[in-house]
């Protein structure tokens, strides 16, 4: 069989296993969704141990299907921004708080001022000091997704240069920085150590060799943020290219040759991405694909019984209900939620069905995606003619043509659609000496197998819905309405 690389996905609702073979072939993948409880409005934590769990029983069960021997290496693709507390003996003190947390923002007001907002884990750490002392007197190390993920496979403290980002990252040096660690009294040996994607950071040890059903002393390579990872597995790595992915939320992304501070309070980060010298501009709005679960998991019983019973994706039969409706969904639009705040639904008559909801969920994805395109492009300096796109939505050739109608760009898909796990992937082959750099791994793995051109007249109402859309979304984020407000 040759060369695999195991690819341990690891996002906000599960994780995934997925072994490639040197050519981005996928050869087994099993994924498996976290159990979490119904938590309170602001809050969002996670048990850590969730996440490992996941990725012992997906790679227990892709250990089966391929032959264990013949894999040269680990990588990880993580969700971001997600903290937890260790104590001396490596042990979580809190459960992790998730990117998704509303607390401390009422005392960020300081960061948001001074970085525009990016350092998100901050405000985190920060409540809880104040909140919760007794905890933070115990911490020993802070540690993001990844932390936990690497400190379980090879005994290590370790996050990489995104993660780094939302904590006290210098974005020059690309190290811990002093002064801020003196400037919000966080001290810097609390900070996992940081490594740079493609880079071995250890053997796999016995006891998770064991658990994983892999043989031991596998070299361990550092992977990096899921977005980062995605950019990398879509080939998206030269200045003025720009990949969208829409899976849980939809994530813009636009390289270019340095680190972009955006004006005003609009949620756009800058991270480093495993290519040297490149970075991307991202702006991401969590809760665009969670909207289309939300409406199959309260009203489509009937939908989901029928997807047992024909043995195909529930999402398919969904999809083919929007497709009987007409572009801009005759007037209904949707507005997701960001993080925890209100989405409406606006335009709704007695003429919409089931079909018009679903395709404006749809659209609203990609109303999402315009609207960061056009301020990234502005940032950036430079307009694209082409977008590379992936997540579970570029399943539906229906979403991929509507994203296409409404950014007015030729969309390019992926043969495979988990561009993070395939980033992680091309880390991977890099880190063991497989390739002689990065760009050679991407040019070899990554294969676009469709591409979506906009339709003109779909062209035209989408233009119309778009100046309707963004200035609403802008007005509601703005209010800052919260789902247990009136």
């Amino acid at each position: 069989m040759g060369d695999l690389i195991c690819v341990f996905d690891v996002g906000t609702t599960g994780a995934r296993t997925i072994v490639f073979d040197i050519n981005g072939k996928e050869m087994a993948r099993d994924y498996e969704e976290y159990q979490i409880p119904k938590q309170p409005v602001g809050i969002s934590e996670q048990d850590p141990l969730i996440w490992w769990n996941a990725i012992k029983k997906t790679c227990n069960y892709v250990s089966q299907k391929v032959n264990t021997n013949d894999i040269v290496g680990i990588s990880v693709a993580s969700l971001r921004e997600t903290l937890t507390f260790i104590d001396d003996k490596g042990n979580p003190l809190h459960p992790a708080i998730t990117w998704m947390d509303d607390r401390g923002e009422s005392s960020a007001k300081e960061w948001v001022e001074q970085d525009g907002g990016t350092r998100r884990s901050l405000p985190k750490i920060v409540w809880l000091k104040e909140n919760k002392p007794e905890v933070y007197e115990k911490i020993s190390k802070i540690a993001f997704g990844d932390t936990i993920i690497y400190n379980k496979l090879c005994d290590v403290f370790i996050t990489d240069y995104t993660n780094g980002t939302f904590g006290i990252l210098n974005l020059e040096t690309l190290k811990w920085d002093e002064g801020l660690s003196e400037g919000f009294n966080i001290p810097i040996d609390l900070w996992p150590e940081l490594y740079p994607p493609g880079e071995v950071v250890g053997e796999l040890s016995i006891q998770a060799a064991r658990e994983l059903s892999l043989p031991n002393n596998i070299p361990v390579v550092m992977g990096s943020g899921d977005q980062q990872c995605a950019a990398l597995g879509l080939g998206v790595i030269e200045e003025g290219q720009a990949k969208i992915t829409t899976g849980t939320g939809t994530f813009v992304d636009y390289v270019t040759n340095r680190p972009i501070k955006p004006a005003g309070d609009v949620p756009i980060f800058s991270f480093p991405i495993p290519i040297k010298g490149k970075w991307t501009i991202e702006g991401a709005m969590p809760g665009t694909g969670t909207a289309m679960k939300w409406f199959k998991d309260n009203f489509s019983q009937l939908q989901i019984k029928e997807s047992y019973e024909k043995q195909i994706d529930v999402y398919d039969i969904l999809a083919n209900e929007a497709s009987t409706i007409p572009p801009g969904s005759e007037g209904l639009l949707f507005i997701p939620l960001y993080m925890f705040k209100k989405g409406t639904i606006h335009g709704i008559g007695w003429n919409h069905s089931r079909g018009h909801m679903i395709r404006a969920i749809m659209e609203s994805a990609a109303l999402v995606a315009q609207m960061y395109l056009q301020m990234l492009e502005a940032m950036g300096g430079a307009k694209v003619s082409e977008v590379r796109a992936d997540g579970g939505a570029m399943n539906s050739p229906l979403w991929a043509q509507i994203l296409a109608d409404i950014t007015q760009k030729k969309i390019l898909i992926p043969e495979v659609k988990d561009g993070a796990a395939m980033g992680a992937a091309i880390l991977g082959f890099y880190g063991t000496n497989k390739f002689e750099n990065i760009e050679a791994a991407v040019e070899n793995m990554e294969r676009f197998i469709d591409t979506k051109e906009p339709i003109k007249q779909n062209v035209r109402i989408y233009k119309k819905l778009n100046r309707i859309f963004m200035p609403t979304l802008l007005e509601l984020h703005e209010k800052k309405r919260v789902t247990k407000d009136l």
